[in-house]
């Protein structure tokens, strides 16, 4: 079952200010939601506000933070 995921707006704080790093990121972030659906059967819905917190360290991958931002929003839906 895919999903489809639509973020407005995302804001981010990371190590690193490149800008095709962070579209990159914000990309990774949405497909990684799109993958696995919150609740089976869930119907559609608009979260208009949503805050979380993740560390990461300098050294972390784009993919290694997306999975840690994702599995952080999905646990706050």
């Amino acid at each position: 079952m895919s999903s489809k995921v639509q973020i407005d707006e995302l804001r981010l704080r990371v190590p690193w200010s490149q800008r095709h790093q962070a579209k990159r990121l914000g990309q990774a972030v949405a497909a990684r939601l799109a993958e696995r659906p919150v609740s089976i059967g869930q119907q559609s819905r608009t979260v208009p506000s949503l805050n979380t917190v993740v560390s990461s360290r300098s050294d972390d991958s784009v993919e290694q933070m997306a999975n840690e931002i994702a599995r952080s929003i999905r646990s706050r839906l």
